[in-house]
């Protein structure tokens, strides 16, 4: 069984063509930027959203858990909740949710069959996201492989912070790495994000030795954390061999979700990023003779 938080179908963000990308639970980093929250840990969390909750008090009354309260202000005690959903099921509004299913890969598989033809018509296929799609590692990897025998194009948008061994493994089904290159100073890096720089760029390494072609270094721009590394990531791309650069302009799409897991998003004051500010680096990753684009 492996945990899932979502398939999102159409996807065309996620690597080439149109695709179906799943994002699966689990990640060992805690970037402040991150838009998917609800996927750090591995088992099915409760999510409410306040601004569909009409405070009815359904939830608290049939929690068998007693996990919700109002004190007065809607109040989740995740020390005792299971995510049993039962509260989900009361909620006329819909103001509360269970992100993360447990699933067989045949089940996923059933899934991300349907669109078949499309990822043939355009040259699309599969993405593996999260979280870190390596987090559960013997049950992606079974994944990996069975979409690798249904001849489906497979991408994994992956941080790279898990060991070389399991790089290897996984190496020879996978026809696209999208790999996030946050910082290039370590200390910086795990202070921000939990990262282990050196495990990452031996994995980076590596795949510039045996399949420098199957990667596409993706950098996320956070304001007051990277933007000086931008020339110096491209400089560095280039120099492992790297064709190709996607800088991801700083978004807020994830604040709703930090929100409805009552977790505080240090980011809300900063703006959204303009994607023209990020320009001169195409030029610039020209001279360098590495493509750069703007966004995934």
């Amino acid at each position: 069984m492996i945990s899932v938080s979502n398939i999102e179908r159409f996807a065309v963000h996620d690597g080439p063509g149109i695709r179906t990308t799943v994002f699966l639970k689990g990640c060992m980093l805690h970037c402040p930027w991150c838009a998917n929250p609800e996927t750090w840990g591995v088992q099915p969390v409760l999510m409410h959203d306040e601004r569909k909750c009409v405070h009815c008090w359904l939830c608290e009354k049939h929690c068998p858990q007693k996990a919700i309260t109002f004190e007065p202000d809607f109040h989740i005690d995740y020390s005792l909740c299971r995510a049993c959903g039962t509260c989900t099921q009361t909620c006329i509004p819909n103001a509360l949710e269970i992100s993360g299913k447990w699933m067989i890969a045949e089940e996923i598989l059933d899934e991300i069959t349907k669109d078949k033809m499309y990822y043939e018509n355009s040259q699309g296929g599969i993405t593996l996201s999260g979280g870190e799609p390596l987090f559960q590692f013997e049950e992606s990897f079974e994944l990996i492989q069975r979409i690798h025998e249904e001849g489906f194009h497979l991408a994994l948008e992956t941080t790279g912070n898990y060991s070389l061994e399991k790089l290897q493994k996984v190496e020879p089904y996978v026809d696209l790495f999208l790999m996030d290159c946050k910082h290039l100073d370590s200390e910086k890096l795990y202070h921000a994000t939990g990262a282990d720089y050196d495990q990452i760029m031996e994995n980076f390494a590596y795949l510039s030795k045996h399949c420098p072609q199957k990667v596409i270094v993706r950098m996320p721009v956070i304001w007051d954390f990277n933007q000086d590394q931008i020339e110096k990531i491209i400089e560095w791309a280039a120099t492992l061999h790297f064709p190709e650069v996607d800088l991801l302009p700083y978004h807020s799409l994830g604040k709703n979700k930090w929100e409805n897991l009552q977790m505080k998003y240090s980011y809300a004051q900063y703006p959204l990023m303009d994607k023209k500010d990020l320009m001169p680096a195409v030029e610039y990753g020209k001279k360098k003779g590495v493509r750069v684009k703007i966004g995934g």
